[in-house]
This record gives C-alpha cells, sequence and structure tokens, in this order.
C-alpha cells in the first residue's frame, strides 16, 4: 500500500534519510519506508518555508512539486525568475534535474567530468558545465544511457523515454527493480495505449509507474513530449510517494494439512491457514494472503505413514485402492476383500508407482457392501468399505448407418437368397466397460430369425426378408433393447456392397522411412505413425483411406498424446499405408488406441508407449569466479534428474517444458557452456552492483543467487611486452601500442585483450640503437635499448609503467626464419604472405626484396614467382573434377620461399578454392555495415532485439532509447571479416507461449510471428542461419 504525506519539506528529508539508511541496511530490502516514519514526521521535524518561488507557477496544477523539488535544490528557474512549467522538457534539462536528484541523494559529480566525455555529442569543451557534470553523473550511475553514445540534450524528451529513465533511476537510487516487482506480482494494467508505445522496456517502464502509482491515466499517450512541470510532478511523486516493495516468498514450511509457516524476504515469519487441506505426499502449488498481500508457493505435505487416500470400483470385477504415498515394500501388504465375513479371492495388481493396488475378482462381484483390510504397513490395519453394484447395461450404441452384405449384388441389381448384412454395435456399462459379449440384446424381430444381435462377434446380423431381393441403398430399421434395464437404441441402416473394413490389424508405430520408432516424449510427433493392416469383408488387403472412414478411433488417454482420428495414406519406406497419425506427444506413458469396425464390430487395441525422457528436477547455483559490468559472466549450475543424475545436455536443459527457467523465462542453449563437465549459465549485467538470479527446474525447484557485479574492466597495469620487441634497420619505424605490443591488466589482475588504452613511450638514458618521438621507435643500428612504457589514466595521470627491451637488427642475426599460416585462399585474389625473421624469442616480417618465393601445385606447368609478398593463383590453376562439366574444386598449393642472405629454404601448403565467400561464424551487432576491420573488431554483440509483429528479421531492431537496425558481424572461409546487412537463410522461430502468436513459413527466410488478437507483445527465440552458421537471438514481437 501507499502512505502519502502533505508536507512536502517534511516528506523529502525523511524519506531520504530513512531511503539511505534501509540502503545501506539491505540493498534488497523495502523500497521506501513505511508507517514508522510517520511517527518520525511528528516529532522530530519542523516545517520549513519554501526555498525557491518563481513568478509563473501561481496557477499551475504543478505548483507543489516544483516548490518541493526547488527546495531540495534539484530543479531551478530562469534569470528572469520564472520556472516555464509549460515549456518542453529538453532530454539536457532531464539530465540536470536526475544529476541534482542523485546529489541529494548522496551521490557525487565523478571528478574526471572535465576531462572524459561520456557522449559523442558533448565534448569537455562544452560551455554549458553543470550539463556536463550531471551528464557524466546519470551515465556512471546507469539512469541515462542516451542512444548511440548521442546524449541529444537539446531534443525534446517524450512521456514514453521519461518512463525508462525514472524506472532506472528508482533502480539505482532505491536498489528497486519496478519491472520484476509488477511481473512477479502479476499485476495487470489498465493503460489502454501501451501499443503506441516504441519497444517492450518502453511499455515495460510505463506500467511500472503505474504499478508504483506513479501515474494513474487512461491513456498514457507514449510518443507525446511533456512539459517541465509534468515531469516535476512525477519526479517529485517518485520521491514523495512512499511505498512498502512487493515481498517474495523465502521459505514456505508445512505445518499440518491446513497451516503454513511462511518466511518472506524481509525474514518475517507469518503462519497461513489454508482453506483447502493439503493432499499427502504430493507437490503442490498454494495460494495465500499475509497482511491483504497474494502469495503462491510450492509445498509439500509430507506424512511418513501410509494411509488409505480412497476405495472405489473402476468395474465390476475390479476395486482400485489408493494410498497417500507410495508403498516402499508392497510384500509387507496383506490384503483382504471381505463380504460380510466371507473373503473373497482376488488378485493383486499393484501400480508402477506403487501408489495404487488393483482388487481383481475372477469374475464380476456380486451387488454388496464390501470391506477392504490392509495389515503389515502400520500399527493399525487400514480398512475401508466399498459399495459394489450389479452390472447393468446402461448404452446400446449402433456403430455406423450402413450395413454391409457378404455377397455381391446380382445382375437384376437385387441380393441373392442367403445373402447375409452386418453392421456393428457395442454394449457398456455404468463403468463404461465393453459388455456386448456377455449381454444378450432382443431385438425388432421377435422370431429373431431376420435381425439377430451377435454377442459373440459383437454384429447385428441382417438376412431372410430383410436382405434377400432388396437392392442397394434400401433401408432397414434395427432396434436392440436390454430386457433387464429397459436400454434401448434404434437405428435405420442401410444396405451397401462396398469394400468396408472387416479385420483390423496393427503393424506398429513407424516413420515416414519405414523404420519402427521407439516413443519417448521428447519424440516429434509429426514423424510418428500407427501403420494399419486392414482387410475387407472379402479378405482383400484395403489400401483407399476412404474405404476406411467407418473405422471407428478411440484414444484412451488424451493426456499423454493426442491422435487423429481418422485413417490417412502416407507412404511408408517404399509402400502406401494407411496410417492414424500422431498429432502431439504430451508426456510418458501408455495409451490405448482402440479401432472397431463399424460393419461387423471387429476391433484391435494396440498400446502406444512412450518412454520418459531426462527432465530437470533439482539444481543448486555456485558463485561466479568474478562478475563484472558489460562482460559475460558464467554462472555455475549443477542441475540432477529425478534420480540425481547430472544434467550437462544444454538441449536437455534449454527445453521448454523439461529445462530450467531464469527469471521465469527458459533459457536458450546460447546462454549454456559445460567445460569439463560442468555447466555454466552466461549473462551479461548491465550496471555494477547486486544483482539478484532465480532458477527453476520443471518440477519447481528453485535455486537463487545474489552477484556482487563489480564495476566495468578499466585499464590499470601495464605488465610489459606480449612478445620480444625487435625490429630491423631495413624496415619503417614501429608505433608502440596496447592492442598490439602490451600486455594490460584491468583492475581486478587479469590480461584485457585488444586493448585500445593509451600509452606513452619513452626512451631510458640515452641511445644510438633507436629514436623514440610520440610512441614512434625508429631502428638506427644494430643493439639493444631501454624503453619506458607508462598507461595514461582518463585523468592524464600516469598510475603504472614498465621498462621493456628493444632490440634492432640488420638481418644478420636472426636464428632462423618462418612462413606465418597462409590458411584458405580464394581463387584469382591477392593474398599477403608473411615471412619472418626469429631472434631471441621475438619476430620481424622480411621485406618481400629479402626473399625470393614461387608456387607450385594444381595445373600450373611451371613454378610461379610472388610478386610484392603476395600469392596470386589464377581459376586456370586449379584442378577439376571428372564430371562432363570438368567442375573446379580445392587445389592444394605449396609456397616454396629462400632466405635471400642465408639460402635456407622454407616451404608451406595451402589450399586456393573458387567457392563463393559464405559466412563460416557471425554475430548480432547494431553496429553500422562496414568492411574495414577496424570496425570489425570494436563492434559489440548484442542477444536480445524487438521486432515488428508480422515482419521478417530483417526488421529486427535492437532495444534501448533508439533503437538500431540489427547487423551481423561475419567471417568467411577465407577469414575475411566484416559488419554486413542480415540476409538470413532460414529463421526458425520458437515462442515462449503458442497462445501468443502466429507462426508462418517457420523454417525459411521469410518467416514472421504475427500477434494473435489481444495480445500486445510475446517473447520468443530467433535461431538464424547465416551461410553455414545458426545463432540465436532472444527477441520480443511487438506491435508495429
Amino acid at each position: 500500500m501507499f502512505y502519502f504525506f502533505y508536507n512536502r519539506n517534511v516528506v523529502t528529508k525523511v524519506a531520504n534519510l530513512s531511503r539511505r539508511f534501509l540502503h545501506m541496511k539491505q540493498k534488497y530490502s523495502k523500497w521506501v519506508v513505511g508507517a514508522a516514519s510517520a511517527a518520525l514526521v511528528a516529532s522530530a521535524i519542523v516545517p520549513v518555508a519554501s526555498a525557491a518561488s518563481f513568478s509563473d507557477i501561481e496557477n499551475s496544477d504543478h505548483k507543489d512539486a516544483i516548490l518541493a523539488l526547488a527546495d531540495a535544490k534539484i530543479v531551478g528557474g530562469y534569470t528572469d525568475g520564472t520556472f516555464k512549467p509549460n515549456a518542453v522538457v529538453t532530454r539536457g534539462n532531464v539530465t540536470k534535474f536526475l544529476g541534482k536528484w542523485l546529489v541529494s541523494e548522496g551521490y557525487e559529480v565523478p571528478a574526471d567530468y572535465a576531462t572524459k566525455a561520456r557522449f559523442t555529442d558533448l565534448p569537455t569543451t562544452a560551455p554549458d558545465q553543470e550539463l556536463l557534470q550531471y551528464a557524466a553523473l546519470v551515465k556512471d550511475a546507469g539512469v541515462f544511457k542516451g542512444s548511440n553514445d548521442q546524449l541529444m540534450y537539446t531534443k525534446n524528451m517524450s512521456r514514453e523515454q521519461m518512463a525508462v529513465v525514472l524506472v532506472r533511476a528508482i533502480n539505482t537510487v532505491y536498489g528497486v527493480d519496478l519491472v520484476a516487482d509488477y511481473k512477479e506480482s502479476d499485476f495487470k494494467s489498465t493503460i489502454t495505449d501501451l501499443d503506441n508505445a516504441t519497444a517492450n522496456e518502453n511499455r515495460e517502464a510505463i506500467i511500472a509507474l503505474e504499478y508504483a502509482g506513479l501515474t494513474n491515466v487512461k491513456a498514457f499517450n507514449p510518443k507525446n513530449t511533456l512539459t517541465r512541470g509534468q515531469f516535476a510532478s512525477f519526479l517529485n511523486r517518485t520521491i514523495t510517494n512512499i511505498a512498502e516493495a512487493p515481498l517474495t516468498v523465502k521459505e514456505a514450511k508445512v505445518v499440518d494439512a491446513t497451516t503454513l509457516e511462511v518466511t518472506l524476504s524481509d525474514d518475517t515469519k507469518h503462519t497461513v491457514k489454508l482453506e483447502t487441506p493439503l493432499p499427502e505426499n504430493k507437490e503442490t502449488k498454494v495460494d495465500f494472503e499475509i497482511e491483504g498481500k497474494a502469495y503462491s508457493a510450492v509445498v509439500t505435505y509430507e506424512v511418513a505413514e501410509v494411509k488409505l487416500e480412497s476405495v472405489k470400483a473402476v468395474n465390476a470385477k475390479t476395486i482400485e485402492v489408493k494410498f497417500n504415498k507410495a508403498v516402499e515394500d508392497t510384500s509387507k501388504a496383506t490384503i483382504e476383500l471381505l463380504r460380510g465375513t466371507f473373503k473373497q479371492n482376488v488378485t493383486l495388481t499393484w501400480a508402477a508407482d506403487k501408489k495404487s493396488v488393483q482388487l481383481v475378482g475372477a469374475t464380476n462381484f456380486q451387488a454388496a457392501d464390501y470391506t477392504v483390510n490392509i495389515s503389515g504397513l502400520t500399527e493399525k490395519v487400514l480398512t475401508s468399505d466399498v459399495k459394489i453394484e450389479a452390472q447393468k447395461v446402461t448404452s446400446i450404441e449402433i456403430l455406423d448407418e450402413v450395413a454391409v452384405v457378404d455377397t455381391a449384388i446380382q445382375s437384376n441389381g437385387t441380393f441373392a437368397a442367403g445373402t447375409t448384412a452386418t453392421v456393428g454395435y457395442v454394449v457398456k456399462d455404468q463403468y463404461g466397460t465393453d459388455i456386448t459379449k456377455t449381454t444378450s440384446l432382443k431385438t425388432n424381430d421377435t422370431a429373431n430369425t431376420t435381425v439377430v444381435a451377435d454377442a459373440a462377434k459383437g454384429v447385428v446380423k441382417l438376412s431372410g426378408a430383410v436382405v434377400e431381393g432388396k437392392k442397394i441403398g434400401d433401408l432397414v430399421p434395427v432396434v436392440l433393447f436390454d430386457t433387464a434395464t429397459g436400454t434401448s437404441v434404434s437405428k435405420t441402416v442401410k444396405l451397401s456392397a462396398e469394400s468396408t473394413v472387416s479385420s483390423i490389424e496393427v503393424a506398429g508405430v513407424y516413420n515416414a522411412k519405414g523404420e519402427e520408432v521407439v516413443l519417448n516424449d521428447n519424440s516429434k510427433a509429426s514423424e510418428a505413425f500407427i501403420v494399419l493392416n486392414l482387410k475387407d469383408q472379402y479378405g482383400k488387403e484395403i489400401t483407399d483411406a476412404a474405404k476406411a472412414s467407418g473405422l471407428v478411433i478411440t484414444n484412451t488417454n488424451t493426456t499423454n498424446l493426442t491422435i487423429d482420428n481418422k485413417v490417412t495414406k502416407v507412404k511408408i519406406g517404399e509402400k502406401d499405408k494407411l496410417v492414424v497419425a500422431l498429432s502431439s506427444i504430451l508426456k510418458a506413458g501408455d495409451t490405448d488406441v482402440l479401432l472397431i469396425s463399424t460393419t461387423n464390430g471387429q476391433s484391435a487395441k494396440y498400446t502406444v508407449k512412450v518412454a520418459e525422457t531426462t527432465t530437470t528436477n533439482a539444481i543448486s547455483v555456485s558463485q561466479p569466479e568474478i562478475a563484472v559490468a558489460n562482460e559475460a559472466t558464467l554462472i555455475p549450475l549443477t542441475v540432477t534428474d529425478k534420480e540425481g543424475n547430472v544434467i550437462t545436455n544444454k538441449k536437455i536443459l534449454a527445453d521448454a517444458n523439461k529445462g530450467i527457467k531464469v527469471g521465469g523465462t527458459p533459457v536458450t542453449e546460447s546462454a549454456l557452456e559445460v567445460k569439463d563437465g560442468q555447466v555454466y549459465y552466461k549473462t551479461t549485467f548491465g550496471a555494477a552492483g547486486t544483482q539478484a538470479l532465480v532458477f527453476q527446474t520443471s518440477t519447481f525447484k528453485v535455486a537463487t543467487i545474489t552477484v556482487d557485479v563489480k564495476a566495468a574492466a578499466v585499464p590499470t597495469v601495464v605488465r610489459g611486452l606480449k612478445n620480444p620487441l625487435v625490429i630491423s634497420t631495413a624496415q619503417t619505424p614501429v608505433t608502440i601500442t596496447a592492442k598490439d605490443h602490451l600486455i594490460i591488466e584491468d583492475q581486478y589482475g587479469r590480461e584485457m585483450k585488444n586493448s585500445a588504452a593509451p600509452v606513452t613511450v619513452t626512451l631510458v638514458g640515452t641511445s644510438d640503437v633507436v629514436s623514440v618521438n610520440a610512441n614512434q621507435v625508429t631502428p638506427l643500428k644494430n643493439g639493444t635499448a631501454t624503453l619506458n612504457v607508462a598507461l595514461v589514466t582518463p585523468n592524464g595521470t600516469i598510475d603504472s609503467a614498465v621498462e621493456v627491451k628493444v632490440q634492432v637488427t640488420d638481418g644478420t642475426e636472426y636464428k632462423g626464419y618462418e612462413i606465418a599460416e597462409i590458411g584458405k585462399t580464394k581463387v584469382a585474389t591477392d593474398k599477403k604472405i608473411t615471412v619472418n625473421g626469429l631472434l631471441n624469442g621475438g619476430k620481424v616480417a622480411l621485406e618481400p626484396n629479402e626473399y625470393t618465393a614461387t608456387v607450385t601445385g594444381g595445373k600450373l606447368t611451371a613454378p610461379q614467382a610472388v610478386t610484392a609478398g603476395k600469392v596470386n593463383i589464377a581459376d586456370t590453376a586449379l584442378n577439376t573434377d571428372t564430371t562432363p562439366a570438368a567442375n573446379k574444386i580445392d587445389t592444394e598449393f605449396t609456397l616454396k620461399v629462400t632466405i635471400n642472405a642465408t639460402g635456407e629454404v622454407l616451404e608451406q601448403k595451402f589450399v586456393v578454392s573458387a567457392d563463393a565467400e559464405k559466412t563460416q561464424d557471425f554475430f548480432f551487432t547494431a553496429s553500422v555495415v562496414s568492411t574495414d576491420l577496424a570496425d570489425y573488431n570494436v563492434a559489440k554483440a548484442i542477444t536480445e532485439a524487438t521486432l515488428a509483429s508480422g515482419a521478417t528479421v530483417a526488421n529486427l531492431k535492437s532495444t534501448g532509447d533508439a533503437p538500431l537496425v540489427v547487423n551481423v558481424a561475419t567471417v568467411d572461409q577465407y577469414g575475411n571479416k566484416e559488419i554486413k546487412a542480415l540476409a538470413a537463410e532460414t529463421v526458425t522461430i520458437v515462442p515462449e507461449k503458442v497462445t501468443d502468436v502466429t507462426i508462418a513459413g517457420n523454417g525459411t527466410a521469410a518467416a514472421t510471428a504475427t500477434l494473435k488478437a489481444g495480445v500486445t507483445e510475446a517473447k520468443v527465440t530467433l535461431k538464424i542461419k547465416v551461410g553455414n552458421a545458426t545463432k540465436e537471438l532472444k527477441a520480443t514481437i511487438v506491435t508495429p
């Protein structure tokens, strides 16, 4: 609930003081203070007069909010004494407002704000130093991220952008994630125009403000601008609305069948009474309230003692006894069934889970009251009474509209004497048991000669006058009735001589290749068929599915699987076969499929067995080695199945039904890594601070971890050279850079690969071996020199330096030579080769005039000279295959290098291909399209995006304030790297909820996901193939 205090000065100061106290005490405790603060307000604070007044706010609806923020020195006016409450607020205005608020909450302006620019459009030389200060503060705090590294401070701010930055600020200042809180509490928004928001993050932020009571409008108008006065009201409500953060269930213990002891996330304990008693020894989700708020938990009421749960008749000769838990040792159970004092002979059949047993009589039980006694399981005998009714007919059904004759029609179009027609029927008792074969029925033929119910075969036989002399299509009335109960059925059937199903056999379950299939709960139903062998009344095989339309197909267990209740023709192996297709496999278990011929009552039962695959049951989570903002963090997981076996298969762990979830969302395979048998969950935290993750298995077991995310890595220490530095007098000067030459470590002692940290290089002492100017080292003569390499910090100071050696050679001192790996090369394309001279662990790339190189192989008739250090193999030099087309094939060549100074010969083989460039690997990025390797090297990968409903992946946009087009950074088989527009070869869309979207063209380049009516957004995983690589991307489908 929310508490409102009407003295703005008192509220602000007390709330700030209390928040700081709570924030220090517990990062994720209450958002703001509760009723205890009211007492503090009443007793400790004296109201203070307003610290500011403006000439143009007297009639403004936002006057109180403006004055409150002005008193707190969060907002200011103009030099003319006005506030301009109706002026449109700019992104620069909001930056200052939020920055001053953060300062009021104890945050400090970064010391390097004047030397390190946070946004590319706000350099440190900007005249508005106040904006520069607060821009640095809000950027570093993660409140205002900007768009594409720009603040765009002169642009107006929209209402949806305002919602995003406020929600981020609340998370930063109070440690409260409003978005996560409203989702956890199943809060339902009443705002009508959420679909007008640009991105999912924006919609979630708007709902979060509604959830927190910071807005209560029906139409939020996301794309509209807002005024300075409106923003002041939003910000003041954020500061002054005091609420308790939603608590969560930390632990729920079962006291008894109707009582729980619940510990909430604030460590308070509560006794909860349940209206409905818990079932014994069953994992059960329960909903309850504590102090008016709804909670839920999954609990198990564990009862060690075996009890009877139910005893009932399931058919006329079977009684089923269910227990509250599995009976561990069934051999200890002595079970007897008594009618009065007379013991009945029964056969015991225990269920596989040992939670029930069936007492099966040799024949039907007599109608009477029975007693079941079970001893040996508990100190006292378990006993229960059950009433058995006399078996009786409750339904009769004639199975078809057609009665099929057994002989062909005569030339005059009538049926000959002795012709018989049949139609199937079925009789069931009060338990639904088929009792056709044991029930004698009467018919509408009192003589019982022309219309006869044949119980043994389950058919009505028509003969004599009702068939002889009749024609195809003639109608015959049939009435069946049970004299004992009066149950009856009547139907007029049509005589037919067409081929219909008379004999039924099931061959088994096969796939289209003709292979017999063993099903499990991970099998694809679309790839399995129940194959039938059907024959007609003349003994001929039926191959026409239309002739099998009279076959009644019954699935006895739709909770395990569903089937297509009709016969179709499918090619199984090399033959066309009649089949019953499987529609879906829902879970493991046995399912009986019944097939009955409606013409003669012949039937067959086939049991479809579905085995259970591995499912996640328990999970434990360990702390990562280190978690650093904006870096991939690997969190160790141990997941086990129901038998306690550790699961390392990423496909199982990422299964939507059997796998694990993080924050309620199934993990993707791309978010999992397995190293040396250890599973890791890979995630990137966008900001430093304490981050909580909740993991859940398919059986609702939960593991929670709180990760201390450290600040983003920055270059801190220079350790030395990556490799010995050797330079040649024959070459141009070398510029020393962190990326190419130095080992740079961050503040956590880790090496930063490809660091672009600025360094300064100076000469130690004097030297005639090299000269140094602006980090450029020029070789002068053979010898060694000492360099000082210093790491330059963002504020211009030098906190780390190291001395390194440089050796200069004229080429006469090399201890050996090597050819750098050439790799696969494209035909008719220049490929640069590198020949290195080796000296004291260092390498120097030789100039082309220091060696002589030739290439042989393929169809070259003589060695081909290498010029300017580049290999270029013509198309005509490639070998061809043996087909008439003589296609070019990958061909091996040999590069031979002779060192001019020493005569040493080196060789390396390499392959030349005529194949067109094709992507071998890629990652998604919001960087612009470029063929520049430097752009590729700095491109950042993204793992989430948004996609308009009904659009193809070419329209993917990045998340954030200003969404950008999603491109792909690719590398082909020749090592070429570039950033290209996304052109997918195939796209497979996997929805989180199949009820949210309609998918078209799945598995094709044009695949789309369209939101269903009433759905405003949906989560999907996109499996996108580009070239020879397939990658996953999480996407939110949004309204256009």
